[in-house]
C-alpha cells in the first residue's frame, strides 16, 4: 500500500504536468504575433548610386544602377531586401549652363533586381538626391533637418552670421563633435529637395523623362555613393 505522502507526491506531480501542458499553448500563442510582425508598407526606397554618372562619361540611354540600403515593402506587397539593385537610365544630358539654359541630367528608374536575379518592374520617381556621406564630414541632409543635432548647430551658425557651408560653419560643427549620421540623414531626406551644391530638381515623374536635375553654375553629375530617395507607386 502507498503511504499518504507517496499519494500526495503523485498528486502534486500530476497537477504540475497538467499546468505545464496548459501553459505551453499560451506561450506559443503569445510569441506567434511577434514572429509574424512585419515592417509596414512604404512608398519610400532609399538607395546608393553604384557608379558615377557624369555627362562626359555617359550618354542618353545608358544604364544607371543603385542598391537599396534597407529592407523595403512597397504598398503593393513587393518586398525589396537590403542590397536589391535598382535599375534606371539616363534620359537627358546638357553639359554646360549657357544662354540656352542650365546644365541638366535626366534619370528614370523603372525596375528592381532581387539577389536571386529575379527582375521586378517598379514604377518609381527619384525625388531627392544627396551627396555621398564622408565620415567626419558635415552632412547637408542632417543640417537641413532642424530636429537633428546637426540641424540645430546649423541654425546656430546662421544666427551667428555664418553662411552654411562656409569655413566658419564647418569649424563650429566639427568643434562640437557634430557628424552627419547616415541613419538620421537618410530618413530626413525630403521629396523635391536636392542636397547637391548649386543643383536643384527641376521636375520629377515616374514616366519619361523621369527626374531632371539642373544647375545654373556647374555641370550636373552624380558621384558614386550619392544617396537617392525614390517614391514607388
Amino acid at each position: 500500500m502507498f503511504s499518504r505522502n507517496h499519494v500526495r507526491w503523485h498528486l502534486l506531480l500530476a497537477m504540475g504536468v497538467v499546468a505545464g501542458v496548459l501553459t505551453i499553448p499560451r506561450i506559443a500563442s503569445a510569441q506567434a504575433p511577434a514572429a509574424a510582425a512585419a515592417p509596414p508598407a512604404s512608398p519610400e526606397i532609399h538607395a546608393l548610386l553604384e557608379k558615377i554618372v557624369h555627362p562626359k562619361k555617359v550618354k542618353v540611354g545608358d544604364a544607371v544602377v543603385a542598391r537599396t540600403t534597407e529592407f523595403t515593402k512597397l504598398k503593393d506587397g513587393t518586398e525589396l531586401p537590403k542590397g536589391t539593385h535598382i535599375y534606371g537610365k539616363v534620359t537627358e544630358i546638357k553639359i554646360k549652363a549657357d544662354k540656352e539654359g542650365p546644365s541638366k541630367l535626366g534619370l528614370l528608374f523603372d525596375k528592381a533586381q532581387l539577389k536571386d536575379g529575379k527582375e521586378v518592374p517598379v514604377m518609381m520617381a527619384l525625388v531627392s538626391v544627396a551627396p555621398r556621406w564622408e565620415p567626419g564630414g558635415v552632412d547637408p541632409v542632417a543640417a537641413d533637418n532642424g530636429g537633428s543635432s546637426a540641424g540645430r548647430i546649423s541654425q546656430m551658425s546662421q544666427a551667428a552670421g555664418r553662411t552654411e557651408g562656409a569655413a566658419g560653419s564647418d569649424t563650429l560643427n566639427k568643434g562640437l563633435g557634430i557628424r552627419g549620421a547616415t541613419s538620421v540623414a537618410q530618413e530626413a531626406m525630403r521629396p523635391g529637395v536636392c542636397y547637391m551644391q548649386d543643383t536643384t530638381i527641376a521636375s520629377y515623374s515616374m514616366a519619361e523623362p523621369g527626374t531632371i536635375l539642373q544647375s545654373t553654375k556647374n555641370t550636373v553629375y552624380l558621384d558614386s555613393g550619392s544617396r537617392l530617395l525614390l517614391l514607388a507607386q
